[in-house]
């Protein structure tokens, strides 16, 4: 076993040099802009910024937008479960979205990003 916990010590040691190396090296090549305009199109500055947030960037929405929908898929959702259980889920479910109404805070910058 001694010889098995070394070996994959071993390949530990190496995959987390090798990930920290090329980590690294891509944190010292990074210097380049995020987002290159290839077309005529003028961007205001608040396009421009909100365009080099990234792909995975996503605006928050305010709740009465979609809290119908969190609604509906939550019944569609609940009712395929087993109806012993089904007025828990509701419970917890209405508990969370009127926690959702009652916290939110649409922020002005995700409105300017919509």
């Amino acid at each position: 076993m001694d010889i098995l916990y070394q070996k994959l010590n071993k390949k530990l040691d190496t995959l987390t040099q090798h990930t920290q190396t090329a980590h690294d090296n891509t944190r010292d090549t990074y210097t380049q802009p995020r987002l290159i305009n290839l077309t005529n199109t003028k961007f205001t500055k608040e396009q421009i910024s909100t365009l080099a947030l990234g792909t995975n960037y996503s605006p928050e929405k305010d709740p009465k937008h979609y809290i119908n929908e969190l609604v509906t898929d939550m019944e569609n959702a609940i009712i395929q479960l087993d109806p012993k259980v089904q007025n828990t889920f509701q419970y917890m479910a209405t508990t969370k979205i009127k926690q959702i109404m009652a916290s939110s805070t649409h922020h002005t910058l995700h409105r300017r990003h919509q």
